[in-house]
C-alpha cells in the first residue's frame, strides 16, 4: 500500500477562532447527508484544552476548505468530569438515524499527569452539534487498565456493537518525560454506550522498543477486517501501521505495507500519526496529523490502488 502525499491541509494558524490556537488533532472524516465532506478536528486552545469541530472540505483535495464550525460541536466537559481538560473525537457510528461521536477524554490528575476515558455524545442533527449522553465515562478505570481507556473505534455487524480502543497498560520515561504505555483492545456489547465485556488483546507490541499502539480504524473487506493504527516508539516516534484479522479479535500486523514515513523537511518531517482513511470515486485518501501530534498541522496522501490490503 503505497500511499502518494499530497500536501498540507492546515493548522491552527490557518484560522482565527478563540478556542483553536494551538494543536490540530485526530482527523475525522465524515461524508454528511447534504453532500458535503466534513473532517472533525481536535481543536485545541492556548493551554492545549482539546474541544471538537471541523472543517468542510473538497474530499478530492482536502487542502480546499470551504468552511469551519464557528463553535465547538462539542465543548469542555463540567468542572471535575473526566472530560473537563481536553475532548478528541475518534470514531463516528450512524445508527437508528442517529449520529453518534465516540471521544477521548482529558482530566489532569496529581500523581499522574492526566487520565483519558472515553465518553459518547450524539447528534441529531447530522453532525453539526452533539450533546454528550453522561457526564461519566462509558470506558471507565478498570483493574489493568487505570489511567487510559481510550481511542475507540466502533463497527456495528450482526447485531452487535464492536470496539477496539487504546488501553493504557503502564507508563514509561522515553527519555524526555513520564508517558503512558498502550496497547489496542477489543470489546463486545449488545448496546452501543454499555461496555461491561472482559477486554481481549487485539495487537500486542512487537518489541521493546514500542510502547504505544493507538487511534484504530476497522473495516470489513474481503472477508477479513483491515485495520490502520499508528504506532510510537522510543527509536522512530510516531508511525503508522496495518493488521488484518479473521475474526476482528486477534490481529496479524502487517506494518510493512504501510507505505508511508516522514518526509525530509515540512510540517511531517518528525512524524505521522493518527491517521484515518476515507474513499472517494474509488479513490482512498489518509488524513493524519504532522509533527509533534498535529501542532504542525495536518496532511493527507493518496493510495496507490483502490482499497487496503
Amino acid at each position: 500500500m503505497k500511499w502518494i502525499k499530497k500536501g498540507f491541509i492546515c493548522s491552527a494558524e490557518t484560522f482565527n477562532l478563540p478556542w483553536y490556537k494551538k494543536y490540530t488533532m485526530t482527523p475525522l472524516p465524515y461524508f454528511a447527508q447534504d453532500g458535503t465532506f466534513r473532517i472533525y478536528l481536535t481543536m485545541c486552545d492556548e493551554n492545549n484544552y482539546g474541544r471538537a469541530g471541523y472543517i468542510t472540505v473538497n474530499p478530492e483535495k482536502p487542502s480546499e476548505i470551504y468552511d469551519i464550525s464557528k463553535e465547538p460541536v462539542l465543548d469542555l466537559g463540567e468542572r471535575g468530569t473526566f472530560d473537563e481538560h481536553g475532548i478528541l473525537p475518534c470514531c463516528l457510528l450512524k445508527d437508528s438515524g442517529k449520529l453518534y461521536m465516540y471521544y477521548s477524554a482529558y482530566q489532569h490528575q496529581v500523581s499522574t499527569p492526566y487520565t483519558i476515558y472515553s465518553g459518547i455524545a450524539v447528534s441529531e442533527d447530522d453532525g453539526k452539534t452533539f450533546k454528550r449522553m453522561f457526564n461519566v465515562p462509558i470506558l471507565d478505570r478498570r483493574n489493568g487498565e487505570l489511567s487510559q481507556r481510550s481511542a475507540t473505534e466502533v463497527m456495528k455487524q450482526d447485531g452487535k456493537y464492536k470496539m477496539w480502543y487504546t488501553s493504557n497498560v503502564g507508563w514509561i520515561n522515553n527519555g524526555v518525560h513520564e508517558v503512558p504505555k498502550y496497547d489496542i483492545k477489543y470489546l463486545e456489547s449488545d448496546r452501543l454506550d454499555k461496555w461491561d465485556s472482559e477486554p481481549i488483546c487485539a495487537i500486542p507490541f512487537k518489541n521493546d522498543d514500542e510502547y504505544g499502539l493507538t487511534m484504530p480504524q476497522v473495516f470489513y473487506e474481503d472477508n477479513k477486517y483491515k485495520m490502520v493504527y499508528s504506532i510510537r516508539s522510543l527509536e522512530k516516534g510516531y508511525i503508522m501501521g496495518y493488521a488484518e484479522s479473521k475474526d476482528g479479535i486477534h490481529f496479524e500486523r502487517q506494518d510493512e505495507k504501510m507505505e508511508i514515513s516522514a518526509s525530509k523537511e515540512g510540517f511531517d518531517s518528525e512524524m505521522i500519526c493518527y491517521g484515518k482513511t476515507y474513499s472517494y470515486k474509488n479513490k482512498v485518501y489518509l488524513v493524519y496529523c504532522g509533527n509533534r501530534y498535529g501542532l504542525a498541522g495536518i496532511g493527507y496522501a493518496e493510495l496507490e490502488g483502490s482499497k487496503l490490503g
